[in-house]
């Protein structure tokens, strides 16, 4: 009999050893790709802040030239 629990707490021990690898392989990878997608989301919300900017930029330009009367006909 004690040669039969001692087997089951080595089992037991062995897979609690298992499972706490292939947890941190998985929380790894997961940190891993999370921090992929928020860098691709900071450069997505660049690329919109910046394109906002240019556009709000060549608006304001064209509302100059319209003050100035470059666009007006003589």
């Amino acid at each position: 009999m004690p040669a039969n629990i001692r087997a089951e707490i080595i089992f037991i021990s062995l897979m609690m050893v298992f499972i706490f690898i292939v947890c941190s392989a998985a929380m790894y990878f997961f940190a891993k790709t999370y921090q992929k997608e928020m860098k691709e989301r900071k450069e997505r919300r660049e690329a919109k802040r910046l394109a906002k900017e240019a556009a709000e930029k060549a608006e304001q330009e064209k509302a100059a030239e319209v003050v100035n009367g470059s666009s007006v006909d003589s």
